[in-house]
């Protein structure tokens, strides 16, 4: 619970900071974030706290909506503007998603993770960096993959660190960016996505939390699918290089026809970090921090079986509050000390059940075994 508690109010110091900024697309993103970890609190609670969670997730939601329409309306006059100072004969173009800068990131960025990442490199890296190589085999190259695994294990990271790597334009979308509740919106902005996408040479969209996007027809959300569906026909067959990653935590509720070789053909399990890549991560995030010489990173590696990345982050914040709080008290210098990561383990708790693990491992079982059985749209 308290990975949750800590995200939740990570995201709404990150809303209240961009409000002040008056960067309302930013406030919304990390208000619809904050108000997802408060639905995980509540689903962890029970009687009045629980209700009491609910309450203030929907509050929050119905806040993230009134951003929502101001972060358009701040965009629209973003671009009015910028038409007016470029001047009527220059093409100005603007995108709520692209990022400014091309991702410098690179997959040995990537702590652990190695057949993940030589699994990425030979089926979506190589693809763009040897189409001559791919051509000559008649092997295809763009399309789309999707990532799939527990939260916090680096899969935005990951799709950061491709992007990196092919010198792409880099296009970072959250479900909640291109749902609207208007009729017709989400499948619009869809539209708008990849043709802002296909204006690059090279590009790669990532679709975060995609399940909530593309669900198993049959419900509300047929519109999108089929949108998707018409949208990545023929991905592999366009002269630029467009790479579509998506990636989500519950790969079941998909629509098999978006999972299709063409759509999201490939899928790649990111799952918790190996104790190498755990320790890795303990060492990254004490970077820069004066730390005791009796502190144990393999030690505290080993005790620490399915945490998430994101465990063992919060896991380093709380050693590294606890030595905080002791220099505050003393007046003196501390350091980050082995008891400090000790009493951190008695109070963080892996995220990522076995119950967890099983679910990603049925899923991967039996769609190996009906992975001829997609839909013909």
């Amino acid at each position: 619970m308290s990975f949750n508690a800590d995200k939740k109010r990570e995201h709404e110091a990150a809303a209240e900071a961009a409000l002040c900024e008056k960067h309302f697309g930013k406030a919304f993103f990390h208000t619809a974030k904050a108000a997802e970890f408060g639905l995980k609190l509540a689903e962890q609670s029970e009687g009045k706290v629980a209700e009491q969670y609910v309450e203030d997730a929907y509050e929050l939601l119905d806040i993230a909506e009134q951003l929502k329409e101001k972060a358009r309306a701040q965009s629209r006059e973003g671009l009015q503007r910028a038409k007016e100072k470029a001047g009527p004969d220059e093409d100005v173009s603007q995108s709520q998603w692209e990022l400014k800068e091309r991702p410098r990131e690179k997959l040995i960025d990537v702590a652990g993770l190695e057949d993940v990442k030589v699994e990425l490199r030979e089926k979506v890296i190589e693809p763009f960096l040897h189409p001559e190589v791919h051509e000559r085999f008649r092997l295809r190259k763009g399309g789309g993959v999707l990532m799939y695994g527990p939260p916090g294990n680096g899969k935005t990271y990951i799709a950061k660190a491709i992007a990196g790597e092919l010198d792409a334009a880099f296009f970072n979308v959250n479900a909640s960016q291109v749902k609207d509740k208007y009729v017709g919106e989400t499948e619009k902005n869809m539209q708008r996505l990849f043709d802002e996408a296909r204006k690059h040479d090279r590009a790669v969209i990532f679709l975060d939390e995609v399940d909530a996007i593309l669900a198993r027809r049959g419900n509300r959300k047929i519109g999108m699918v089929t949108q998707f569906l018409t949208l990545t026909d023929g991905l592999v067959e366009t002269k630029n290089c467009l790479l579509v990653l998506a990636a989500t935590n519950k790969p079941w509720l998909l629509d098999p026809a978006v999972l299709r070789p063409g759509r999201l053909g490939d899928h790649i399990y990111v799952g918790p970090p190996d104790a190498p890549a755990r320790e890795a991560i303990v060492r990254l995030n004490m970077e820069g921090v004066p730390v005791a010489d009796d502190v144990d990173y393999a030690a505290i590696a080993a005790r620490t079986d399915r945490f998430s990345g994101a465990d063992m982050a919060s896991l380093c914040d709380r050693a590294k509050r606890s030595a905080k709080n002791r220099q505050l008290a003393s007046g003196q210098d501390e350091d980050v000390t082995q008891e400090d990561f000790e009493a951190a383990l008695g109070k963080v708790r892996p995220s990522v059940t076995p119950e967890h693990l099983a679910e990603f491992d049925a899923w991967r079982a039996g769609h190996a075994a009906s992975s001829d059985d997609y839909g013909d749209d």
